[in-house]
């Protein structure tokens, strides 16, 4: 089936507003009456960002567009796409560069009118304009929805894809599709054994030919043969059950992020450092913290490096399920060294609902953040915007706006409003600090020393009211904001 192109240009029909723009750092916000999710972001090795998003009304929401936009190393978007199917929805899933200046698309469809069913998959080049060509279609039997994970160019120039199916309802049936350079299909492979169920999350060619892949919800690795035939299997240690990021540093040693439930409360950043594709032993093991709400890794792939010994990892403080949630939460970003040591951690956002999609290393030794911002304060409708942001190095965002759109935050207070207590999580580089509170007359009502990165504050005695915060050190730490006792 043919795309159905719009004439009109992404300007026309949204805008964009660009901040705080240097070499090293910038925001940008995707802000329309539309509702937008990223799907993906790449850079290239000349600096160009490209990312993809889906869009829909707040009156056809399962009518989704697809979006591909291009942004300047500035943040200045210089180019766009919109395009859908007719009586269909599409996703673009990934966006993988090649060498010659072409790109390939892999996109999912379905019916607008009844989501993930009558899917199919869709391959397209793209060039560095936007513009798409050689597109193939491949549809699967109309009882299959369809959920698609991964995708990679081969070293040959091969695309392998993999996700999964919900057979009637039932259990999620693993897959693989492996495609010429030309999008012809090559081979396949669909589980159908209840004891081999699960959702091919990663993939990655083995320099033997075989194939590595991460099978969701059961928590495992399998090597595969050339024709994807389980070899081995291998639980994920650590129980690092969900959201996985995967970095390869040589061709059989990698860096995986995920959900761990190995500390208690559970659902808290996990980290490793494999030395072989399968064999776990004697491997490296972090996490985040022990958290009090529910963090969860980038939903794309939260790691990425250019250099192993500045690893930058990312996701969503105070997550759960769903795009639309009436709270705050956080992008969180760390960075480690090559042995998994924490350097340093930051906040950003609070003010809205945030969800973390990707963290993307660039080449000048920053990062891209890329997710989505629900502003249930100032709308009453189901619309989120896509936001980008560009980070140095340290994790700042430099600029002289004095008010950007995302506060970059060393230290959060939580919960806000609140009543009998306050919970202060501070970074992980500052080892001690002074909590402040103050009333609206400026007397200060308490105070209070912590050591480490958690702190808990007693404010039963408290009248209701506002109150001003404040959390400083001698380190640089100087966090302030207001705090409302209910």
């Amino acid at each position: 089936m043919k795309i159905l192109h719009i004439t009109i240009t992404l300007l026309l029909l949204i805008f964009s507003e660009h901040l705080s723009s240097q070499q090293t750092s910038f925001e940008f916000i995707l802000s329309t009456p539309l509702d937008e999710f990223i799907t993906d972001i790449i850079e290239t090795p000349d600096g160009s960002i490209y990312f993809s998003g889906q869009l829909s009304t707040i009156e056809q929401p399962d009518n989704k567009y697809a979006l591909l936009a291009k942004l300047d190393r500035y943040g200045s978007m210089s180019d766009s796409n919109i395009f859908h199917y007719p009586e269909k929805s599409i996703q673009i899933r990934h966006i993988i560069p090649s060498d010659n200046q072409l790109f390939t698309i892999v996109s999912t469809v379905f019916d607008k009118w009844n989501s993930w069913k009558e899917a199919g998959l869709v391959l397209n080049k793209m060039d560095i304009n936007l513009n798409l060509s050689d597109q193939t279609n491949y549809y699967f039997p109309p009882t299959y929805l369809s959920e698609l994970f991964c995708s990679q160019e081969k070293s040959n120039g091969n695309i392998t894809v993999g996700g999964a199916f919900l057979i009637d309802n039932n259990l999620y049936r693993p897959f693989i599709y492996e495609f010429s350079p030309t999008f012809d299909s090559l081979k396949a492979k669909v589980w159908l054994e209840n004891d081999d169920n699960g959702i091919v999350f990663k993939i990655k060619e083995m320099p033997d030919g075989n194939y590595w892949i991460i099978k969701a919800l059961r928590f495992r690795y399998e090597m595969l043969d050339s024709t994807f035939n389980v070899i081995t299997r291998q639980k994920i240690p650590d129980f690092i059950t969900g959201n996985y990021g995967v970095k390869w540093d040589t061709d059989t040693s990698f860096y995986l992020l995920g959900d761990t439930h190995l500390e208690r409360p559970p659902h808290t950043l996990g980290f490793i450092r494999q030395f072989h594709p399968m064999d776990t032993t004697g491997h490296l093991y972090n996490h985040w913290r022990v958290s009090d709400t529910v963090d969860f890794p980038a939903e794309m792939n939260g790691i990425d490096f250019k250099n192993k010994d500045s690893i930058f990892m990312g996701g969503t403080r105070n997550m759960w399920l769903g795009y639309y949630n009436p709270w705050p939460s956080w992008f969180i970003v760390l960075q480690t060294d090559s042995l998994l040591n924490i350097r340093w951690e930051r906040f950003y956002g609070g003010d809205a609902y945030y969800m973390m999609g990707k963290v993307v290393a660039t080449n000048d030794g920053g990062c891209l953040v890329a997710g989505t911002r629900y502003d249930y304060l100032n709308t009453t409708e189901l619309e989120t915007d896509i936001i980008i942001l560009k980070l140095n190095s340290d994790g700042l965002i430099l600029g002289d706006e004095e008010n950007p759109i995302v506060e970059m935050h060393e230290a959060i207070v939580y919960p806000n409003p609140g009543n009998e207590m306050i919970n202060v999580r501070i970074a992980a580089q500052h080892k001690h600090s002074l909590f402040e509170l103050f009333d609206l007359n400026g007397r200060q009502v308490l105070q209070q020393n912590f050591t480490g990165t958690l702190g808990t504050v007693n404010t039963g005695f408290l009248q209701p009211g506002t109150y001003i915060y404040k959390i400083t050190n001698q380190q640089g730490l100087n966090e302030s904001g207001k705090w409302l006792k209910q």
